[in-house]
């Protein structure tokens, strides 16, 4: 379970349907990999790039989540 509220916007892990570019570091994207997909600004990332900015988003969500009094 997530720790925080659900929000349009946030990333989300996705299986890639057509082929590209990771928005970080140029790697090419296949159909059928696993991608980070941020909806706002409709940019990908290979899973390599993209697991560095999940836990970049997770912890700050949390943060928030914390400092709302959403936790506790």
């Amino acid at each position: 379970m997530r720790p925080w509220t659900r929000m349009k916007g946030d990333p989300r892990w996705i299986e890639a349907k057509y082929g590209g570019l990771c928005s970080q570091c140029g790697a090419e994207l296949h159909p059928g990999d696993r991608i980070l997909y941020w909806p706002r600004t409709r940019t990908v990332m290979c899973e390599k790039c993209g697991e560095s900015a999940w836990q970049r988003f997770v912890s700050e969500a949390a943060d928030e989540e914390f400092m709302s009094g959403g936790l506790f």
